[in-house]
C-alpha cells in the first residue's frame, strides 16, 4: 500500500461526503474500550478534523479515534489493523488483573480511605494504569520517576511511514507494563528513544483511552523546579481526575527543599511502592524515605518499598498475600523480620499478581494506616 500524503487524502475523501450526509461522529459511539475493541476492521469508523491528545492516545492505543482525518485513515492500513491486534491481546490479559485489583480496593482499601484523596506513586514511572486501578476514588495521582516528561507527539505531521513505526516502539515500550504490571526502566527509554515518541506523556495519553476514560488537557508545569506533565481526564463513570507526572531524582542528592515542597503542597496523604528497586532500604533515599513516612497516613507497598523495620509503632499494619524473599536480582534485600511477621501475623489472599514476582503467581502488599 502507498502510505503517502497524497494515498491518505485518496482513502479519505470519498468517504468525507458519506460522512457529511450522516452527521459528525458520536463520541458516544467510542465511549466503552471493549466495545472498541471488538469492532471489525471494516467497520473501524473515519473521523474529521484534527487529533487533539485524546485522539492521540486513542490512536496509540488501537482505537476508533473521535476527531482526526490524517490519523483516521492510517487507522485503515494494513499496518495499523496488525498493531490493533497485537495491543487488543496483550489488553485483553491486562484486563483480568485490573478487575481483580478493582475488586480487592473494594473491600480492603475504599473503607479507610475518602474520595478525593490524593496519592503519591514514587518510582512508579508513568504507571497511570495500576495506581488508578487501586485508588479510583482519588482525584489526583503524583507519578515518578526518572523518564522524560515528553509532550504529546505531533503524529498528524509525520510522514506515514514513521507514525507507523512509532507504533512499533510503542508497544515494544509498553509491553511489560501491561503484561506483568510494571516497567523496566531502561527498556522504555531505550524503545522510545529509538522513535519519534520522546518521554512519557504518550504512554499517559493511551493510559486513559485504554480504560475508557477522556482526556481534557494537557499541560506542562514545574514541581518545585523539577520539570512535569499534568494531564486533566475523566475516566470511564465520567468521575475527574488530574495525574501529575514529576521528572526527578528521589535519592538525597536529587530530593531538593523545592520539591519537597511542592509534593507536601498538594495534599497527599496515600503513599503507593511497587517494584521501586529497594532503592529506600539504603541510605542514598534516606530522605525520601523518611518524607513519605511523615506525609503519609496510609501507605500501600509490596516489599521493594520501605523497609518493614521501619514502621514501628504508630502503624496499624495488615499482610496481603505471600513473602518469602525477593527474586534472585535484588536477593541482598532478604527482610527476615518481614518473612517473620508474615509467618506468625493474620493475612489475607491476594487474588491478582504483582511487584516483581508476577511470573511465578505471587506477590504481597503492606498496608500501614496511621494511628
Amino acid at each position: 500500500m502507498n502510505h503517502t500524503p497524497l494515498g491518505i487524502r485518496l482513502i479519505i475523501l470519498p468517504i468525507l461526503s458519506c460522512l457529511a450526509s450522516c452527521g459528525p461522529f458520536e463520541p458516544s459511539a467510542v465511549q466503552d474500550p471493549h466495545q472498541r475493541n471488538t469492532e471489525s476492521p471494516a467497520r473501524f469508523p473515519l473521523a474529521l478534523g484534527n487529533a487533539g491528545p485524546d485522539d492521540i492516545g486513542l490512536f496509540l492505543a488501537g482505537m476508533p479515534l473521535r476527531n482526526g482525518a490524517t490519523l483516521s485513515a492510517l487507522q485503515q492500513t494494513e499496518e495499523y489493523q496488525a498493531h490493533r491486534r497485537e495491543m487488543r491481546a496483550v489488553w485483553g490479559g491486562a484486563t483480568l488483573r485490573l478487575n481483580h485489583m478493582r475488586s480487592w480496593s473494594n473491600s480492603e482499601l475504599s473503607p479507610n480511605f475518602s474520595d478525593g484523596e490524593t496519592v503519591l506513586y514514587p518510582f512508579g514511572g508513568p504507571d497511570l494504569l495500576h495506581v488508578s486501578a487501586l485508588f479510583p476514588q482519588a482525584r489526583t495521582y503524583a507519578l515518578m520517576g526518572l523518564e522524560p516528561a515528553g509532550e504529546v507527539p505531533a503524529l498528524e505531521s509525520m510522514p506515514p511511514g514513521e507514525v507507523l513505526a512509532v507504533l512499533t516502539a510503542f508497544r515494544q515500550a509498553t509491553r511489560t507494563h501491561l503484561e506483568s504490571g510494571y516497567f523496566i526502566t531502561q527498556d522504555m527509554r531505550s524503545d522510545l528513544q529509538r522513535s519519534a515518541l520522546r518521554g512519557v506523556t504518550p504512554i499517559l495519553l493511551s493510559t486513559v483511552a485504554l480504560t475508557g476514560g477522556r482526556v481534557e488537557s494537557v499541560n506542562r508545569f514545574s514541581a518545585g523546579g523539577k520539570p512535569g506533565v499534568e494531564l486533566r481526564f475523566c475516566d470511564a463513570a465520567g468521575l475527574s481526575h488530574r495525574a501529575c507526572y514529576i521528572e526527578a531524582d528521589l535519592s538525597n542528592a536529587g530530593f531538593s527543599s523545592g520539591y519537597r515542597k511542592w509534593l507536601a503542597g498538594l495534599g497527599g496523604n496515600i503513599t503507593y511502592f511497587k517494584a521501586a528497586s529497594y532503592l529506600m532500604h539504603g541510605d542514598g533515599f534516606s530522605q525520601s524515605r523518611e518524607f513519605f513516612l511523615a506525609q503519609s497516613r496510609g501507605i500501600l507497598q509490596d516489599d521493594s518499598g520501605i523497609p518493614f523495620r521501619c514502621f514501628t509503632g504508630g502503624w496499624t499494619l495488615r499482610y496481603f498475600g505471600v513473602y518469602e524473599q525477593p527474586i534472585k536480582l535484588f536477593s541482598k534485600y532478604q527482610q527476615d523480620d518481614l518473612r517473620q511477621a508474615y509467618a506468625t501475623q493474620p493475612t489475607s489472599p491476594l487474588l491478582f499478581r504483582t511487584g516483581y514476582r508476577v511470573s511465578q503467581m505471587e506477590g504481597n502488599l503492606l498496608l500501614a494506616l496511621k494511628h
